[in-house]
């Protein structure tokens, strides 16, 4: 930490001056140094324009808990899922270790109200961003870190981040539709589907991408996002459930063809 700690004059630890006891009593955690949490919640928009030293804001710390969210994740896969292969272990990593699973978790520490923002930001609504509140959770991860140790972040973890595995994996963010449609394409009809961007809307800094699936020319599902690829998973959601759905009319409607019998042909007897 810098030696004037300059963050702390200037913020004067405001996640303490609540009534219920403020962030630290949400996490179930007392920080040695404070600071550390103060700098977990500061935002880089809101030092621009300010002399503050570019590592006061809470990149680097988002960097280290990243990495000790993504040890502590696999150790706990490890350990609650002995009999998964590794790429099944892998698959459910990504998805409690995404953005989304993150923002999701940071919500109940209601982390938003505590991130300090520039007001170009706050105005744009970056309070509800998820890629905001997911790199301050992580660095708040960071700063559990280094001022108790790994141990004090597993139990935060495990109290608050870990019961949402199986909600986590349930999600429709978990499940790959676009690798599902692939697959049964590539099966099923020997082709590819092709995902085409049909519409960007809303302001800079909440657009809506509008994206369709089409196979063979012909379009399917049509999916929206915040991101091209939130928009094209559910397209591929969509496509994939239109297309079993086909297959199942097209089974019900025409009837399995009968083998033809074929003729018994009469044995024949020699003398010897």
């Amino acid at each position: 930490m810098p030696e004037e700690n300059v963050l702390k004059k200037l913020l004067k630890f405001w996640f303490r001056q609540k009534p219920d006891g403020g962030l630290e009593a949400k996490l179930g955690y007392r920080f040695r140094e404070p600071e550390l949490l103060v700098q977990a919640l500061v935002h880089r928009s809101y030092l621009t324009g300010t002399d503050l030293p570019y590592t006061e804001n809470n990149e680097r710390l988002e960097f280290l808990g990243d990495s000790v969210l993504n040890m502590l994740t696999t150790e706990f896969l490890y350990k609650t899922y002995p009999d998964d292969p590794e790429g099944e272990l892998s698959k459910r990593k990504s998805a409690i270790v995404s953005g989304h699973a993150c923002a999701q978790s940071s919500k109940e520490w209601d982390l938003s109200e505590y991130i300090k923002l520039g007001k170009a930001e706050a105005k744009m609504g970056g309070r509800g961003k998820e890629s905001i509140l997911a790199d301050a959770y992580e660095a708040v991860l960071g700063a559990v870190y280094l001022d108790g140790g790994l141990d004090e972040v597993r139990a935060i973890l495990n109290r608050f981040h870990f019961p949402r595995v199986k909600e986590i994996i349930v999600d429709d963010d978990f499940v790959n539709y676009k690798s599902a449609l692939l697959e049964y394409l590539q099966g099923k009809r020997h082709t590819v589907p092709e995902y085409v961007l049909v519409e960007e809307s809303g302001p800079e800094h909440q657009k809506l991408f509008t994206v369709e699936a089409h196979v063979n020319g012909k379009v399917y599902g049509r999916g929206q996002g915040g991101n091209k690829k939130k928009a094209e998973q559910e397209a591929a959601h969509k496509t994939l459930e239109m297309l079993k759905a086909e297959e199942a009319a097209q089974a019900k409607d025409v009837p399995a063809e009968v083998a033809p019998v074929k003729p018994v042909k009469p044995k024949r007897y020699y003398r010897p």
